[in-house]
């Protein structure tokens, strides 16, 4: 069965089995859709920047390379995330595959090759329903950009966009897959929620690349005494939040679980039992939870970062009597808008993902005898612990921005009253839990209406 003649019931095995679990797949799926579809206007910027050419391509250049870095770290973010979940929620047909006589390098094949496959399908799509909007999109967004008014945006790069969306979900499932490979069958069997994977030499040489970055772009922001030296200090401002974000996503369970177990301890379990319940399930699906809280732990730092950045420097200038306008909603969309919509699909597509879970999750608390009112109610403390938890790991993003800001601009206006994005945070913080509540307390409704039996 080796060689060549293993290549058609593995390509078979490959498709038939994303066509028989299509619940599992459709969130990366989705997710990779999204990415696309991001990514498509940050391409249209690229490319019409090289084809416009003198001082609008400068601006065009400038501006793409910071919403490129958003959407970038986002992407790695929620992909990443999503890929990890969906091949760890496989775990038990890895088993059986092992068990049939299916050897490790063919099940990590198999895997990959389903990554790849329903992310070419997704990344595809995206594109597809986004290019045609792009014209329209950028004359709406750039219309508020001083300079830029006149551009219109060519589509264009949609292979690129493609390939990035490729690159980042075989990475994001890379780890995974290997583990499910090398475990043993019997385990995996007996287990089947994924486990939270320990940072690896890769994630400690991205969270140390991230954080000399950090300390690169405060080191460049030092000694700003002009208005026109403290207007151009915002762009660099811009980039801590999200690297700052990324050193914490890239160590992953050594800061999501012990800041998990931390606060969610100072509520008495006494209190609560539906309490209890939920934390316990959080703790107990910490591969679940650090996937579900990645995502939203960017989209709490790239909001308050942005916010406080700019807060802060146009405060600076205020004090100087130079007009400083506020932020732009188009402006905000521009910056922000990819990446929020990347978390908000990725948190949602998380947990619809791992929604057979919480289906026996629910069936074994109804057949322990828990009133339904007690199980409804932990569904809905599950989401506050995401959402809090993510929360308090992105405000950390927030805060450095702040005090970076302040100090920035110390120099030229001293005393300015740093803005601390906290606002902002906490909105971006409500909308999520909005959605994680939709998200959990609907299956979870479902789940009810059922019998444990089924």
């Amino acid at each position: 069965m080796s060689g060549s003649g293993r290549l058609g019931p593995l390509a078979r095995l490959v498709v038939a089995d994303v066509v028989a679990d299509p619940r599992t797949w459709a969130g990366a799926g989705a997710v990779a859709a999204t990415a696309a579809a991001v990514g498509t206007p940050v391409a249209a910027l690229l490319v019409t920047a090289g084809r416009v050419g003198g001082t609008p391509a400068l601006a065009l250049y400038a501006l793409s390379g910071t919403v490129l870095a958003f959407t970038l770290v986002a992407a790695v973010a929620v992909l990443g995330s999503v890929a990890g979940l969906v091949v760890g929620l496989q775990r038990r047909s890895h088993a059986l595959w092992q068990l049939v006589g299916l050897g490790p390098g063919a099940v990590r094949a198999i895997v990959l090759a389903q990554l790849l496959l329903v992310g070419a399908a997704g990344a595809v799509l995206g594109v597809l329903l986004a290019r045609p909007l792009v014209p329209a999109a950028g004359r709406w967004l750039l219309a508020g950009t001083s300079g830029l008014e006149g551009v219109r945006l060519q589509a264009g790069g949609s292979g690129w966009v493609v390939a990035a969306v490729l690159l980042v979900v075989l990475l994001g499932g890379r780890r995974s897959a290997a583990l499910a490979a090398r475990a043993d069958p019997v385990e995996l069997v007996r287990t089947p929620d994924p486990p939270q994977p320990r940072p690896g030499p890769l994630r400690w040489v991205l969270a140390l690349v991230l954080a000399l970055a950090a300390a690169s772009v405060t080191a460049s922001l030092g000694g700003r005494r002009s208005a026109e030296e403290l207007a151009a200090a915002e762009t660099g401002l811009l980039l801590l939040a999200p690297l700052s974000a990324g050193v914490l996503l890239a160590l992953g369970p050594l800061v999501v679980v012990p800041v998990l177990r931390a606060w969610t301890a100072l509520v008495p379990a006494r209190l609560s039992v539906s309490w209890h319940l939920a934390r316990a399930a959080v703790l107990h699906g910490s591969g679940r939870s650090g996937a579900v809280t990645a995502p939203l732990v960017l989209a709490v730092a790239l909001t308050g970062g942005l916010y406080a950045a700019g807060g802060t420097v146009r405060s600076a200038l205020s004090a100087l009597d130079v007009p400083a306008a506020a932020l732009s909603a188009r402006a905000a969309v521009l910056l922000l808008g990819g990446p929020l919509l990347l978390a908000a699909v990725g948190a949602a597509a998380i947990i619809f993902t791992a929604g057979r879970l919480r289906e026996g999750e629910v069936a074994l608390l109804l057949a322990a005898g828990a009133p339904r009112a007690t199980v409804l109610l932990a569904a809905v403390w599950e989401a506050l612990v995401h959402v809090v938890t993510a929360t308090l790991l992105g405000l950390l993003g927030v805060l450095v921005t702040a005090a970076v800001a302040t100090w920035t601009v110390a120099a030229a206006a001293p005393g300015t009253a740093p803005t601390t994005g906290v606002p902002a945070a906490a909105a971006t913080a409500g909308a999520a839990l909005v959605l994680l509540l939709v998200a959990t307390v609907l299956p979870t409704l479902a789940a009810l209406r059922h019998g444990p039996g089924r």
